[in-house]
């Protein structure tokens, strides 16, 4: 326990996660209730009621250890069933499935899709295969560009209000980022909220807005034959005459 207890710490303390002096959780709450209240284009004013989290209380963490890597790392989860924005986030996920279109280029549904990917490939003996693991991502997404990109795919369909109001309530969902372990609540200094309902979908916009800019420029360049992604899980198939694996690591870092 005291060495699963210390990885949680050294979690908190790599991720610049910063202890807050009070409890935020009534502060959340009025404010997602005012916006709610605000964006009755999107939000229904009988839903909200519904939507209004009763008892709110801060999402807490937990923690699952990664038994298959080395020295062992956590998986940090956090509950949010209990957090102010938690029934906004899970309508909002609606809300943005219904008004954006993803490309979806370079996503894997499964395992089958892969496999007829790869049998598409025209292959010979210096192409080599390679794997790349995000690590991080909730912690790391920027959200004044992921916004900024989600922005402009809302304008494409949508008016300049019903965009202003959906992008208000995806704002103070993710503004709620927050959690309690041990009695003391801590907020991380970057990134969107983990274990919010809206977050994948929002680490999802801004990953594909990263691929067309980034990932396509490798393509071009027919460097790498194939690119594809299952969440956070990158493979690569590339010709090593052509670009070495430390150039394509050097690319998508940057």
């Amino acid at each position: 326990m005291e060495e699963y207890s210390k990885k949680i710490h050294t979690f908190l303390a790599t991720n610049n996660f910063s202890t807050l002096i009070r409890d935020p959780t009534n502060e959340y709450q009025k404010l997602i209730l005012k916006t709610m209240q605000e964006c009755n284009m999107i939000i229904d004013t009988r839903q909200i009621k519904y939507l209004t989290q009763k008892k709110p209380s801060p999402p807490t963490l937990k923690a699952q250890l990664k038994l298959h890597k080395i020295d062992i790392p956590i998986r940090p989860i956090i509950n949010n069933k209990t957090a102010p924005s938690y029934k906004l986030a899970k309508h909002l996920t609606k809300i943005l499935n219904q008004y954006i279109t993803l490309n979806n280029h370079y996503n894997i549904i499964n395992s089958t899709s892969l496999v007829l990917d790869l049998t598409k490939l025209k292959l010979h003996g210096n192409h080599r295969r390679i794997t790349f693991d995000i690590k991080g991502l909730y912690v790391n997404i920027p959200i004044d560009e992921t916004i900024n990109f989600l922005k402009a795919k809302l304008l494409e369909n949508n008016n300049t209000q019903i965009t202003h109001q959906i992008l208000a309530l995806l704002n103070v969902t993710l503004s709620q980022n927050y959690f309690i372990f041990q009695q003391k609540i801590y907020q991380p200094e970057q990134g969107i909220p983990m274990g919010s309902l809206v977050s994948s979908l929002v680490a999802e916009i801004f990953l594909q807005h990263y691929e067309d800019i980034n990932i396509k420029q490798l393509l071009d360049t027919k460097n790498i034959a194939l690119y594809t992604r299952y969440v956070d899980d990158m493979l690569i198939t590339y010709d090593i005459r052509k670009i070495q694996p430390q150039t394509i690591n050097t690319h998508i870092n940057s």
